[in-house]
């Protein structure tokens, strides 16, 4: 089975994703956090989750390529993955912001 088409649908989802995720964060964490958002650290901890949401967004056509190889095809496959991809992630991008503080005592900062 060739993959490529399934990465190459997704990879148009991917700016959206990320979209979504990155207002996600400002909306959660701006009002509480103002300008510390912008911190060194902050920003490290942002980079490293976007990277590994980005590594899970390739569930997404691992898991509709192999949906199509069991037989189902549908026109609604990929956006129900989207949609439940991005609300699992939700949840994920809003706590991974929480050891922020606890890393500022240990590592240091104002």
């Amino acid at each position: 089975m060739n993959l490529k088409p399934f990465f190459l649908r997704w990879e148009k989802l991917r700016p959206w994703y990320n979209v979504i995720l990155a207002a996600v964060l400002v909306v959660s964490h701006a009002p509480h956090m103002g300008l510390l958002l912008l911190e060194p650290m902050a920003l490290l901890i942002w980079l490293i989750g976007a990277v590994l949401a980005n590594i899970c967004f390739l569930a997404g056509p691992l898991v509709e390529a192999y949906v199509s190889w069991l037989g189902i095809r549908s026109r609604y496959v990929m956006p129900l993955l989207f949609i439940g991809g991005v609300l699992i992630s939700i949840p994920c991008v809003v706590y991974f912001m929480l050891p922020f503080p606890l890393a500022r005592a240990i590592l240091g900062g104002p």
